[in-house]
Parts: C-alpha cells; sequence; structure tokens
C-alpha cells in the first residue's frame, strides 16, 4: 500500500466551514469576529426595526436591539466554546490512545529481542509494529470518540486485527 493512497489519508483538506470557528490566525480570528459581530447587530437592528415599525412603545423598541444582540452573541460564543472543548476532549482522548498502544508496542518490542526464538521474536514484532500502524490508523481516521477507547481493547488484539482485515480487503481489491 502506498503511502498516501487511503482515501482517509488528507483529511485536513476538507474544506473549511465558516461555523466552524476554527482560526489559524489572528487576522482570522479577527475576520471571524467581525463577521459574527455584524450578524449579531443585524439581526438586533432588524428585531429594533420591526417593533418600531408594529408601533410597539419607543422605550421597548429601543432596548430590543441590545437584548437581541446579547442572546445571538450569548449563543455564538456558547457554540465556539462548546466546539474548542469537544476538540480538547478530542486531543486528550487521542493521545492517550496514542500513547497506551504505541507504549504497549514499544516495551513488547524490546522484550521481545530477549526471545532466544527468531521466530516468536519475529511475530512478537511484527505484532507490535501492526499494533503501532493500526492505532496511527484509527486516530488518523477516526470520526467518532468510541474508537479511541481504551476501555475495550486493553491489549490491542483487536487493533492488530482490525489492520490485518484491511490490508487483506485492500489486497483483495487490488487482485480482483
Amino acid at each position: 500500500m502506498k503511502i498516501y493512497e487511503h482515501e482517509f489519508a488528507h483529511s485536513y483538506e476538507h474544506s473549511k466551514s465558516i461555523w466552524r470557528y476554527s482560526s489559524a490566525s489572528f487576522l482570522q480570528s479577527l475576520t471571524t469576529a467581525l463577521v459574527l459581530g455584524s450578524m449579531a447587530a443585524l439581526i438586533g437592528l432588524a428585531a429594533s426595526a420591526a417593533l418600531y415599525y408594529s408601533h410597539v412603545a419607543w422605550y421597548i423598541s429601543l432596548a430590543a436591539g441590545p437584548l437581541v444582540d446579547t442572546l445571538v452573541v450569548i449563543c455564538l460564543a456558547t457554540i465556539a466554546l462548546e466546539q474548542a472543548r469537544k476538540r480538547s476532549i478530542r486531543r486528550t482522548l487521542e493521545l492517550s490512545f496514542l500513547n497506551h498502544h504505541v507504549r504497549n508496542a514499544l516495551t513488547q518490542m524490546m522484550m521481545a529481542s530477549n526471545l532466544t526464538d527468531a521466530d516468536e521474536q519475529d511475530r512478537f514484532i511484527r505484532e507490535a509494529v501492526s499494533r503501532i500502524s493500526e492505532a496511527l490508523f484509527r486516530v488518523a481516521n477516526s470520526a467518532d470518540l468510541t474508537g479511541l477507547s481504551l476501555e475495550v481493547d486493553l491489549r490491542g488484539t483487536e487493533l492488530t486485527q482490525e489492520g490485518e482485515e484491511r490490508e487483506k480487503n485492500v489486497g483483495a481489491r487490488r487482485a480482483g
């Protein structure tokens, strides 16, 4: 299998949505804040105008604009903070998943070097390499967080089996 042949290899290249609130630079953050602030102001202005033309008392119409602005900003800030929290949780899960499986696989490789039987040593090293490969693949391509749980497969056997099955499927597709 070539390095970048898999369909999920370039998952970072997906188009960025305006509602994603991911900022790569200060200028992008400033632009996002300007767009969201302008949107809140326009919604508040529309609410004030609607109340004014509905012949509601001027002081209610005057207070409605800032109130609607405040509510819109609260909603947008909550959405942005919630997305940042989810990204932080995912990053923590990814790091703990990788730390566990890669560290255990490397330990297995070091322990395999003490074996006298060459076939058994090769088998342990192949399993460890497969475990590292599958752990990296799963972190790079899992859309949900359940695939990164350590509660399911602490020993990495399921991880190794999934990698072998995926390689067999790729080999079968190439042959067929």
